[in-house]
């Protein structure tokens, strides 16, 4: 008799969230099959909700703590630990500690390891849908395309925002993750542009800032540049150098 073809792995939101339920269901019921039971009374007892958690559902809420007191070192060690140390590492849930082991070293602005821990994802899980999102903001930052860089945040933020994403309180730790990279990403940039420029025109500060004209403005107020509303130039107030307009390598 000719085999049916393998069901392919959970890719959307929801057919992940259907197999982490359909993942319990079934633990729960072997667990209280009385042919795999202990007891030998032979008395019927009603089923049990499921106890145990995998080690990653186990950490999570800790990395989800961390992430909103922005202390990105320890996210970066505790995720890196158990990670590392997990046992089932081809479970979906694996994502619980990557997604915000990934963000936490792109807000540290260290992305070789960032790299390195979506590169030992098993071939099921870096299929995901929020694997290749990662993958594809971690790729955009290594090169500094700004624009894609901005691009690629603001669709991880969304699809992390999305009622059907497989965790709620993973969807909110991503969103704020995703902001803070944003935040640190532009002070780096910003920090790179004033070693690098002599002057800058607006336009260009602001795609390299993925901001407006008004937020640009406000950036470059506070860290004492100039802006000359006739020529659209920003330069910094103490600067020696010519005035002119020449783009760094980056």
């Amino acid at each position: 008799m000719a085999q049916a073809p393998p069901t392919p792995p959970p890719m959307s939101a929801t057919e992940l969230r259907d197999e982490a339920r359909d993942s319990i269901l079934t633990s729960s019921a072997e667990s209280s099959d009385p042919s795999t039971s202990s007891n030998s009374s032979g008395s019927a007892e009603p089923p049990q909700l499921p106890a145990v958690q995998d080690i990653y559902q186990q950490v999570f809420p800790q990395l989800s703590d961390l992430a909103e007191q922005k202390n990105f070192i320890a996210i970066t060690n505790i995720a890196e630990h158990h990670d590392l140390n997990g046992s089932n590492d081809k479970s979906y849930s694996r994502l619980l500690l990557i997604a915000p082991l990934v963000l936490a070293y792109m807000v540290l602005d260290d992305l070789t390891p960032a790299q390195h821990a979506l590169a030992r994802l098993p071939e099921n899980v870096s299929s995901h849908p929020l694997s290749h999102a990662l993958a594809a903001l971690l790729v955009s930052a290594s090169e500094r395309k700004y624009e894609n860089t901005y691009a690629r945040a603001q669709e991880l933020f969304q699809m992390s925002q999305q009622s059907d994403f497989p965790d709620s309180r993973l969807g909110k730790t991503v969103g704020l993750l995703v902001n803070d990279f944003l935040d640190e990403f532009r002070k780096n940039t910003f920090t790179l542009v004033s070693r690098a420029f002599a002057c800058l025109h607006i336009t260009e500060a602001q795609k390299l800032l993925g901001l407006g004209r008004k937020e640009v403005l406000a950036i470059a107020n506070s860290n004492h540049w100039q802006f000359d509303a006739a020529s659209g130039i920003l330069r910094p107030l103490n600067a020696s150098l010519p005035l002119v307009a020449t783009k760094p390598s980056m």
